[in-house]
C-alpha cells in the first residue's frame, strides 16, 4: 500500500477526485440556498412585524416589606411572524412584560425582562432584556413639615408672617437608604401678590439635600398651610423747614405742605421707631414770587419706601415796597366773609300740620370766595331753609340748605334744624266757621275763635249789620283774611305768650289754607 501511495499518479487521482467532490458540495449549496431563497420569498408576502411601544413592567415582590429600585416603567417589544397571528396578539392586547423577583435576597441582581400571554409562532425581542434591579427592606419614619413659600412675593405694602402647618408631621415610607437621605419635607406654597392672611393646602415632597425629589411615598400627601398677612404701612405727618437765601427784598411768610401726611413702608420694627418725617428742606434759593415747589421725602433709616415720593409745597413770598403785586395777590386770592345770625326759614309745609322750629332760629355762615365777588355780597344774598314736606308727626332732625351764589362755598355754623311737627286737632274748624259766617250765623259760640286771635275786628264783622241782606255776604267775605293779618301782627309785635303765638301761627296757617280753598 505504501508502494502504491508513492507512486505519483496514485496521488494525482486522489486529488482529482478530491477536487471534484469539492465542486459538487459547493453546487448542492448553492442550490439549497436558492430553493430557501425561493421559499422564503413565498412565505414573506404571510409575515409581518409589529413593535410594542411603552409596556407597562410588572414586578411580582413582597410589597408589605420590600422595596424594589431599578425596574424600568415601561419596555419596547418587537413581534416577527404571521400576519394574522400578529394582527389577533394586538387586538386582545394580552401580552404582559413582567420581572419574577419573588425568590431573590435583598441586595442588588441582573434581571430579565419576560413575556406573556404572546404565542410561541411569534418571535419576541424585548428591549431592554436584563436590567439590575436593587431590593431592600421598606421602612417608614416621621418627618416635621416645614412651609416653603417667599416672603417677597406679598403686595407691596405688606409682611408675610411664619406658616401655621397642619397637621405639623407626616409619615415618609421608603428604602432605608432613600429614607436615610431625606433633608427637608416641605409643603410649598405661592403667595402670589397676597394682601390678606393665605390658606392653602399644599403637596408634601421629601428632597434630598441638593432638592432633588425622593422617590419615596409621604402620608398625608397633602397638609393645611395658613400664612399671616399684615400691613407694614404707617401715615406719618411731615414737616419741612426753608433751605437757601431767597431773592432781594423777598420775605418768606409761608412754607405750606400741600399734603400733610406719607406712607413708609417697612419692616414692623422700624415702622415702630418713626412718628414724623421733619426737616424736609425746600430750597427758596432766589425766589421773587409765591409759588408752588415740588420737593422729594426721603426715605428713613430702615424704611424700604415713601409714597408720594415728592410732594408740593406752596411758598407765600413778601415782596418789600412793591404794593401793587400784592394787591393783586389779594385780588387773585380767595377770602372768607362772615355773617351772622341768617333766620332759618321752613319750605314744603303741609296744611295737614303745624310746624315750629325749635332749633336754631338763626344760623351764622362764613362765606369763602373771591375778594371781588364777597364784596357785592350782603345778607339779603344768602337765604337758609329746612324741607319739612315729608316728615311726619314728632320731633325731627332736617339738614338746613344754604342758598348762595355759585362763585362761592359756605360753611354753616349749623348743619341742621330740630322741628316739631303737630297734627291739627280739629282739621274742619276754620271751614265750618267760615261756612257759617258766610251764612250769616251771628252766636258767640261761631265767632270764639276770631276773638281768641287777640283782635275784636273779628267779631264785629260776623255779627253787625245783620239788618242789611245786600251787603252781608261782602262783609263775611272779607272776615277771613281780617282774622289772617291780626294774628300775624300779634306774632310780630310779641304780644301773647310764646304758646299763643305758636297756636296763632297755627290760625294763621289754617285760616289762609281756607281761605285759599274757597
Amino acid at each position: 500500500m505504501d508502494k502504491l501511495m508513492n507512486r505519483s499518479w496514485v496521488m494525482k487521482i486522489i486529488a482529482l477526485l478530491l477536487a471534484f467532490m469539492l465542486y459538487l458540495s459547493v453546487n448542492l449549496d448553492d442550490g439549497a440556498s436558492s430553493s430557501n431563497k425561493i421559499l422564503n420569498r413565498s412565505s414573506s408576502a404571510n409575515t409581518g412585524v409589529e413593535t410594542l411601544t411603552d409596556v407597562p413592567v410588572q414586578v411580582s415582590y413582597n410589597e408589605k416589606n420590600r422595596i424594589v429600585r431599578g425596574v424600568p416603567d415601561t419596555v419596547i417589544m418587537t413581534l416577527e411572524g404571521p400576519k394574522n397571528i400578529l394582527a389577533q396578539t394586538k387586538l386582545q392586547k394580552d401580552y404582559q412584560a413582567y420581572i419574577d423577583l419573588d425568590n431573590l435576597s435583598l441586595g442588588q441582581h441582573r434581571v430579565k425582562v419576560q413575556y406573556r400571554n404572546i404565542s410561541d409562532n411569534l418571535n419576541v425581542v424585548v428591549k431592554p432584556d436584563i436590567v439590575n434591579v436593587t431590593i431592600e427592606e421598606r421602612d417608614s419614619k416621621q418627618f416635621s413639615v416645614e412651609a416653603s413659600y417667599d416672603k417677597n412675593k406679598v403686595k407691596n405694602g405688606y409682611e408675610a408672617g411664619e406658616a401655621i402647618v397642619s397637621p405639623r408631621a407626616v409619615t415618609v415610607t421608603g428604602a432605608s437608604s432613600q429614607l436615610d437621605q431625606v433633608a427637608y419635607v416641605k409643603a410649598i406654597i405661592d403667595l402670589d401678590n397676597a394682601s390678606k392672611t393665605v390658606t392653602k393646602q399644599a403637596t408634601v415632597v421629601a428632597l434630598d439635600k441638593n432638592l432633588n425629589k425622593l422617590n419615596v411615598t409621604v402620608q398625608p400627601e397633602t397638609v393645611n398651610v395658613t400664612i399671616p398677612v399684615k400691613n407694614i404701612s404707617k401715615k406719618v405727618p411731615i414737616d419741612v423747614i426753608q433751605e437757601g437765601t431767597p431773592g432781594d427784598g423777598v420775605n418768606i411768610t409761608k412754607l405750606e405742605p400741600k399734603t400733610n401726611t406719607v406712607k413708609i413702608i417697612g419692616p414692623s420694627d422700624s415702622l415702630e421707631k418713626i412718628d414724623k418725617i421733619d426737616n424736609i428742606p425746600v430750597d427758596v434759593t432766589g425766589i421773587t414770587k409765591s409759588k408752588d415747589i415740588k420737593v422729594n421725602v426721603p426715605v428713613p433709616d430702615g424704611i424700604d419706601s415713601v409714597s408720594p415720593k415728592q410732594i408740593t409745597v406752596h411758598v407765600e413770598v413778601d415782596k418789600q415796597g412793591d404794593e401793587k403785586d400784592a394787591e393783586k395777590t389779594d385780588e387773585s386770592a380767595d377770602e372768607t366773609k362772615s355773617f351772622k345770625n341768617l333766620p332759618v326759614s321752613l319750605t314744603g309745609q303741609s296744611s295737614k300740620y303745624t310746624y315750629e322750629l325749635l332749633s336754631p332760629t338763626s344760623v351764622d355762615a362764613d362765606v369763602k370766595g373771591p375778594k371781588s365777588d364777597l364784596d357785592k355780597l350782603t345778607k339779603s344774598g344768602i337765604s337758609l331753609s329746612a324741607n319739612v314736606g315729608n316728615l311726619s308727626a314728632g320731633e325731627h332732625t332736617v339738614p338746613i340748605i344754604i342758598n348762595s351764589p355759585d362763585s362761592v362755598t359756605s360753611t354753616l355754623s349749623t348743619k341742621q334744624a330740630k322741628v316739631r311737627v303737630t297734627a291739627k286737632k280739629q282739621s274742619g274748624t276754620n271751614d265750618e266757621q267760615t261756612d257759617k259766617e258766610t251764612s250769616g250765623s251771628t252766636s258767640d259760640k261761631e265767632t270764639k275763635p276770631d276773638t281768641g286771635t287777640g283782635s275784636g275786628s273779628g267779631t264785629n264783622p260776623g255779627t253787625g249789620n245783620s239788618g242789611d241782606s245786600t251787603d252781608k255776604p261782602s262783609e263775611e267775605t272779607d272776615t277771613p283774611e281780617d282774622n289772617t293779618d291780626t294774628p300775624t301782627d300779634n306774632t310780630e309785635t310779641g304780644d301773647d305768650s310764646s304758646n299763643q303765638s305758636d297756636e296763632n301761627s297755627t290760625t294763621v296757617d289754617g285760616q289762609t289754607d281756607n281761605t285759599s280753598g274757597n
